[in-house]
């Protein structure tokens, strides 16, 4: 059965995205909240002013008019006098204010307009200017005095005017307020929750890969060290001392570099997938360089390897002299090492392992191919998985990383890993890499 390491979920870090987003969240609507009461508060500061300043002018008017309502009522001989048998008048366009008239001694002797007063103060209180919130509006009682126009005279009170106006239209615009400013602060907090969100994704997309690396890197190891660990443990227990022999010893300190090479594997891939070390630094140790010098090289080194399995390695370039690509020799070194590896452990004896470079377009080509049993094409995916061993696979082949961390390096040089089809009864293993731009003036 295939077994592979599958990689953890990706956690929110420290889980500081989802607090820092109801914190944010939080303080922003408390914010727009507070803007929002302000301005509502302030508008609706200016509008009652506004109504009682109307309140005043209307007062003012009727006080201009009192003499005259006063004089008409008490005339009764007057054939002219304007008659009032008591009912209320409504004034043409004033269904929403009334105005009172009194004389001195409190009697109401006119009234005009449609809105319903509450009664008038009591008589100990009618000296006063009073100012009355009800729910119907606001109401404006004054006290009127005049002084005629002869010299000397004296001032003396000719009556009383009651002035209300209503504040329904006020209530209405400042509910259409009030939902207008519930409404634009909840879009806004939805709005700034958004942009929060994505702020904080970016922001925090750095650590989440960090601490991601890093718990694959701790499950990966402990997973796979426990092997290893366990047989240093059994020959340290098994052995005495005094009674080491040099087998032994040798097995431990085998088992010892296996330990190591894989932590060194480990700790590059956690790099890579970190954007730290041979990841992000890797791109300022680039340098241009041959390709196919590069494969050459290695086609000479194990071609003694090659050798004693009874197989060939070759390498085919038709029409090629020179492949330039950018990168770091060694890393890429290593990607090619790793499948050739992998190409000689799995190939028949008597078999061939080839390399083909070809161009394509602006990138080249580089196809490791071997007649080893191949990889069925719903398992061509998993086989760039941390420590994913085919059916069969011995542990002592291998530590399952080789083809993850070709693939990490291709990635980080700008080109990707796969497993080419088409060729029945081989395996081949396909390296696409961005070509070097030519120099300048070149």
């Amino acid at each position: 059965m295939a077994i592979g390491s599958t990689p953890p979920t990706a956690p929110d870090p420290l889980r500081l995205r989802a607090g820092l987003l109801v914190r944010g969240g939080g303080f922003a609507l408390l914010l727009l909240l507070a803007f929002a009461g302000a301005v509502y508060w302030g508008m609706a500061a200016d509008r009652e002013e506004d109504l009682r300043h109307r309140v005043e002018q209307l007062a003012a008017a009727a006080s201009a008019q009192l003499p005259l309502v006063v004089h008409e009522f008490h005339e009764q001989s007057n054939a002219n006098k304007f008659r009032d048998d008591g009912v209320v008048l409504e004034a043409v366009g004033a269904p929403s204010q009334r105005v009172r008239w009194f004389d001195a001694q409190g009697r109401l002797v006119r009234e005009q307009g449609a809105l319903v007063l509450p009664p008038p103060p009591p008589p100990a209180l009618r000296q006063k200017v009073q100012w009355r919130r009800w729910s119907g509006g606001l109401r404006l009682w004054q006290p009127v005095r005049t002084r005629s126009s002869a010299a000397g005279a004296a001032v003396r009170r000719s009556g009383y005017v009651e002035v209300g106006l209503s504040d329904h239209e006020l209530r209405t615009e400042l509910a259409r307020l009030r939902r207008g400013l519930l409404l634009g602060t909840l879009c806004a907090a939805l709005a700034a929750l958004a942009l929060g969100r994505r702020i904080l994704r970016s922001a925090l997309a750095p650590l989440q890969g960090q601490v991601v690396a890093l718990q694959r890197f701790t499950a990966d190891a402990s997973h796979e060290l426990r092997h290893p660990l366990t047989m240093v443990r059994t020959l340290v227990a098994t052995t005495l001392p005094e009674s080491a022999s040099g087998e032994a010893l040798a097995r431990i300190d085998a088992v010892a570099a296996r330990m190591g090479r894989l932590l060194d594997d480990l700790l590059l891939l956690a790099r890579h997938e970190q954007g730290v070390g041979e990841g992000r630094a890797l791109r300022r140790r680039w340098r241009r360089f041959d390709l196919l010098d590069l494969l050459e090289d290695l086609r000479n080194l194990y071609a003694a390897a090659a050798g004693e399995r009874q197989l060939r390695l070759e390498l085919e370039a038709p029409g090629l002299t020179a492949v330039p690509v950018e990168g770091q020799p060694e890393q890429l070194e290593r990607l090619f090492t790793n499948l050739l590896v992998n190409a000689l452990r799995y190939s028949p004896l008597g078999g061939v392992v080839l390399l083909e470079v070809a161009l394509q377009g602006t990138a080249v080509k580089v196809e490791v191919v071997d007649q080893g049993p191949g990889i069925p094409a719903g398992l061509q995916e998993k086989v760039f998985e941390r420590f994913w061993r085919g059916e069969g696979a011995s542990r002592e082949g291998g530590s399952g990383l080789g083809l993850a961390i070709a693939q990490a390096i291709a990635r980080a040089h700008g080109g990707e890993v796969r497993v080419a089809d088409g060729r029945p009864g081989h395996c081949s293993l396909e390296v696409k890499l961005p070509l070097a731009e030519a120099p300048p003036g070149g």
